[in-house]
């Protein structure tokens, strides 16, 4: 089912590394999963899930939709790379950034708050997948906001969460 997560939880914060089956690269969305709606600073309780995830030995980056210069304030504040316009939901830009960090699909997690672009694109790439809810609903792109409709809806069908 590629709209299934592995796993859900609240916020990044209430992923225990347990739960991330074997993954050792985890690929974090930005917004609403990092930091609100583009904000420039990452949630303080995210950012301290970083650093014990990194502590851990996981290694860690950033897969955004959103560009460079957006990403930029988060890259240099958790001090883990950024990759750019990934082009979720397609996998391409999910298999570049396993390649380019050194691991198989398989052994990659991505972590976000979106059921249509986060997770269908997990899947579709082979990686395992964990859907957190928003930080900030409120402060969304105007699609966005479209895609949470549909998304309550196969929220609901699939009785995820």
């Amino acid at each position: 089912m590629s709209f299934r997560p592995d796993f859900c939880a609240p916020r990044l914060a209430d992923v225990p590394l347990a739960a991330l089956g074997g993954a050792r690269v985890l690929l974090l969305d930005a917004d609403n999963t990092l930091a609100p709606w583009r904000g420039a600073v990452p949630d303080p309780a995210a950012a301290r899930w970083v650093e014990s995830a990194k502590a851990a030995g996981f290694r860690l980056c950033i897969a955004s939709n959103s560009d460079a210069e957006r990403l930029r304030p988060l890259e240099e504040a958790l001090g883990i790379p950024a990759f750019p316009r990934a082009g979720k939901p397609l996998p391409s830009g999910l298999r570049r950034i396993a390649r380019e960090m050194g691991a198989a699909p398989d052994a990659c997690a991505l972590i976000g708050d979106q059921l249509l672009t986060d997770v269908l694109a997990a899947r579709l790439a082979g990686m395992r997948a964990v859907l957190l809810e928003p930080l900030d609903p409120s402060r969304e792109f105007t699609g966005t906001r479209v895609n949470r409709v549909l998304e309550r809806i196969l929220l609901r069908i699939f009785r995820i969460r």
